[in-house]
């Protein structure tokens, strides 16, 4: 640091040399950290997918040859290497491949199909690809192909599972490894890790995450959630998803734990792997629990249930915390995204439940955040503003620096668009978006908040509010529902007359109604609003205080 720094520049070296006195900042980085726990304990199984049970030394010697490949094709460090495959045991050995080779993982949600992955290929540039030949009725490598072929992109190496296409490789397997040196490990500093957000109200944004930040994430998840050796994960998100990545293979390899690991989310199948295995942790959105819960509360008291479920990514009724605490399971809410490596706030076990259900947990160490008026200035703690958040879990930036410059200021806070307040213990509690605001004649409404109380109705099997035009009002409240067949028929009164008993300001109570079969959802859980004008209605209600019938 020279000594005509700028204030925000000294500033932020302090911040720095804050992080790494405390050891959330260290030298080890995701490259060598598969390599490191294989030595220490090579025979220790590291995960199991679908009856194969593999070891870290099995893993290390699997991802060490396919990284030799990659770089015997012409791979470089700081090359993107990106990963379009649903979970198989491929997706989790060409991402940390990558790292092994000095490249930057890119992994993609299978989900996305031409429109994002032209984005997104245009984007990154990889010098790797690799996806599947079939994916439903789709063909991936044909997508690809057509795509890298439309932007003019040659990647070196088109690695294909589940077949070899004109032009495909098929991923090297164990059997192809060699004493060929793989070359030095980035810098912790330097970016690993290249995520596009899940694209809820726009294009994807291309997050570029360092080793340094997701340690720092590991070591404060390790702490708030009591994790280690003895944490048996159970991962059924993508793994080419951030959350399933860290669930499956980075969090358990952190720790010297294991994994087990599920191709898509079936519940029946999800209980019996928990109790077969011993499961204490699991991580995801709202959609896993629920489903556990509803099968634990059918289930004797003494048979075995997963221990602490990590609940972040969606909204979380405080009715749904209630009912798994009685069926046996500690539900922990947490507040993250990608940007932030993850969670950087987060409960643990031993908080009081009442706090549980109503918080997105505390502040995690060395995290700053802040809540803030629309001018930037502070609000008293425990009011609503918009969030501002730094410290050594966050982004380094995104790949489009406009986008950089909207949502990152000189001071290095970050602004997520979310909404919320935090209190004088360092508690968060997230309650919608700036774009999930209701504006109802000068009056603004969460949408989560009404999301919660529509929710908690038995026969609401899933909702999402958003704003709908009003000539009169501006904003009015609008709600598209999932139903089940007796709430259904019974129409909107029943409906009505539930969120008056529950105390829900008759402003708030959504003046149309869409009933449809299903609400569009990222993979990972995430509400997709943008998308819900656009659904097929089974029923459109139109009632309640304020209606335009």
């Amino acid at each position: 640091m020279t000594t005509d720094a700028t204030p925000a520049e000294l500033a932020t070296a302090y911040r720095h040399a804050g992080y790494r006195a405390t050891g959330l900042w260290t030298d080890t980085d995701l490259a060598q950290l598969v390599a490191d726990r294989a030595a220490a304990h090579p025979d220790r199984e590291l995960f199991l997918f679908e009856g194969r049970r593999v070891t870290y030394g099995e893993f290390e010697r699997w991802t060490r040859a396919v990284a030799q490949d990659l770089v015997r094709r012409g791979v470089r460090p700081g090359d993107r290497v990106l990963v379009l495959l649903p979970n198989c045991l491929e997706a989790l050995v060409l991402q940390i491949a990558a790292f092994r080779a000095g490249a930057v993982d890119v992994p993609v949600v299978p989900i996305y199909r031409e429109h994002e992955m032209r984005q997104i290929i245009g984007d990154c540039a990889p010098a790797a690809v690799c996806t599947t030949i079939s994916l439903g009725s789709r063909v991936p490598t044909t997508e690809l192909d057509t795509l890298l072929d439309e932007l003019g992109q040659k990647p070196v190496v088109r690695y294909a599972v589940g077949g070899m296409p004109e032009g495909w490789s098929t991923v090297p397997t164990v059997d192809a490894l060699t004493d060929e040196p793989l070359p030095a490990p980035r810098a912790p500093e330097d970016p690993v890790l290249l995520l596009y957000t899940s694209g809820t109200t726009a294009a994807p944004k291309g997050a570029m995450l360092s080793s340094r930040a997701v340690v720092a994430h590991m070591v404060n998840f390790q702490d708030v959630l009591e994790a280690g050796e003895h944490t048996v994960t159970l991962a059924a998100t993508p793994l080419s998803h951030l959350g399933g990545f860290i669930a499956a293979v980075v969090f358990p390899t952190f720790l010297g734990g294991r994994s087990v690991i599920m191709p898509g989310w079936a519940p029946d199948e999800a209980l019996a792997l928990i109790e077969a295995e011993g499961v204490t942790l699991m991580m995801g959105a709202t959609v896993f629990i629920a489903d556990l819960v509803q099968r634990y509360e059918t289930l004797p008291a003494e048979r075995y249930r997963l221990t602490t479920y990590a609940a972040a990514g969606a909204a979380l009724a405080p009715e749904l915390v209630d009912r798994a605490a009685a069926a046996g399971v500690s539900v922990v809410r947490c507040y993250g995204m990608t940007e932030t490596a993850g969670v950087l706030a987060g409960a643990a076990r031993t908080d009081p439940l009442e706090r549980r259900r109503e918080w997105d947990g505390r502040l995690l160490r060395g995290m700053e955040m802040e809540a803030v008026d629309d001018d930037g200035n502070l609000v008293p703690p425990g009011t609503i503003g918009r969030f501002r958040i730094r410290g050594p879990q966050l982004l380094d930036a995104y790949t489009d620096p406009v986008v950089s410059a909207e949502q990152i200021d000189e001071n290095g806070w970050f602004y997520p668009g979310d909404v919320g307040r935090i209190d004088e213990q360092g508690w968060v509690q997230m309650v919608g978006r700036t774009k999930d605001i209701v504006n109802r004649g000068g009056e603004k409404f969460s949408t989560m908040d009404i999301e919660m109380v529509v929710g908690s109705h038995p026969g609401v099997e899933k909702v999402a509010v958003t704003a709908i035009a009003d000539e009169r009002l501006g904003e009015a409240v609008g709600a598209w529902v999932v139903l089940d067949e007796p709430t259904r028929a019974a129409g909107v009164q029943p409906l009505l007359e539930y969120l008056v008993e529950r105390r829900l300001a008759k402003q708030k109570i959504p003046v149309e109604w869409h009933v449809v079969e299903a609400l569009p959802a990222t993979a990972s859980g995430k509400m997709q609003k943008h998308r819900l004008a656009s659904l097929a209605d089974l029923e459109v209600w139109t009632a309640g205080p304020g209606s335009r019938a």
